[in-house]
């Protein structure tokens, strides 16, 4: 099997003025600064000089909408892992429940076979991380003007979609705003550095450990990514025993979803920090081992040095904001249900509303 891996051998900015005045690019921001936005369009002319116009413009708004995105997280010390959840589940499912100090029970079976039950204090330096997972249509952009295929294949016999397709056409337009794909690890990484290569800021995946604390908005003890911290899926019911009596989620209720859904289609959690908690695994930095929270550095930790499966996190369900999934780093096939976002491996915010 090939897996397509971009150049990523020049990490350096590439500064060039006149290119950024003369370049037929025009990209705007009230957040990203002017600078920044010049550095961008010389890099795209830098890089890419064979590129369409068109090609051109649509890279430089990818990496103009990453930046915006950023949602700054301020570092901090937190208790990652299972924290605990009652053993009698006032509301009969673990979709709603609330934590307690006095929680004796894991919340999550399968905390044991990954390690997650290894309740450990992980410190954190400030970092930001993408609002939203990525877009289809701004992978599909990144590889276009990169000369890579299309990150979609036929759900029939696993070929690549060509983007003289009807298919691609369909995903284009009617699936743009949903998850990018990922079938291999290292086309999520890639993506994360090519922004970090036009824009000379330091974009990467998250780590394991930055995932979660986002995801708990700075390590606060909710099992879902959600507004309240609840999973609410529409249709599904619960028990209310103020007034005993079985109570079922409405449309207008629903802050979550057992189908993949656009990046912004549910509420963001208090953070700010959207799908979290819906049914797409993001691959993140770390490899995988199920015992690595048991000598885990406290300060910034990033996974085992090596291994033979990388963490993802986030599965959507009962799957909670400390669980951890890991997969082999080449998948067999593009699946909706596995995507990534970046983060700015910086201390300081990346734009003025940070």
């Amino acid at each position: 099997m090939k897996i397509y891996r971009l150049g990523l051998a020049c990490t350096l900015p590439l500064f060039a003025a006149c290119n950024a005045t003369n370049s037929s690019i025009k990209i705007t921001s009230e957040t990203v600064s002017q600078q920044r936005l010049d550095t961008i369009v010389a890099n795209i002319e830098k890089r890419y000089p064979e590129a369409t116009q068109e090609q051109k413009q649509n890279a430089a708004e990818v990496v103009v909408r990453a930046i915006e995105n950023l949602v700054f997280v301020e570092g901090g010390s937190f208790e990652m892992g299972d924290f605990g959840a009652p053993c009698e589940i006032p509301s009969g499912t673990v979709n709603r429940m609330d934590w307690s100090p006095d929680a004796e029970c894991l919340s999550s079976p399968g905390s044991q076979m990954t390690g997650a039950d290894h309740l450990h204090k992980v410190t954190l330096d400030s970092y930001s991380i993408a609002k939203f997972e990525t877009r289809f249509i701004d992978m599909e952009w990144m590889r276009l003007i990169n000369g890579l295929p299309v990150a979609k294949d036929d759900a029939k016999d696993q070929s690549i979609i060509q983007r003289d397709s009807k298919a691609y056409q369909w995903l284009i337009t009617d699936m743009k705003d949903y998850p990018a794909s990922a079938k291999a690890w290292q086309e999520a990484k890639d993506y994360c550095q090519w922004l970090g290569q036009v824009s000379a800021m330091p974009f990467d995946l998250p780590t394991e450990a930055q995932w979660e604390y986002a995801a708990r908005s700075r390590g606060q003890k909710y099992y879902f990514a959600t507004n309240n911290g609840y999973s609410q899926v529409q249709d599904a019911i619960y028990f209310d025993p103020e007034t005993d009596r079985y109570i079922e989620y409405t449309e207008s209720d629903a802050n979550a979803s057992t189908n993949t859904e656009e990046v912004d289609r549910y509420p963001p959690n208090p953070l700010g920090i959207y799908g979290m908690s819906n049914p797409v695994s993001e691959w993140v930095e770390d490899w995988y081992s199920p015992d690595y929270y048991e000598h885990s550095p406290e300060l910034n930790p990033k996974g085992p040095k090596e291994g033979t499966e990388k963490v993802l996190r986030d599965a959507g369900g009962t799957t909670m904001t400390f669980s951890r999934i890991y997969s082999v780093p080449v998948k067999k096939a593009y699946f909706y249900s596995t995507s990534f976002r970046c983060a700015l491996q910086t201390t300081t915010p990346a734009h003025k509303s940070s």
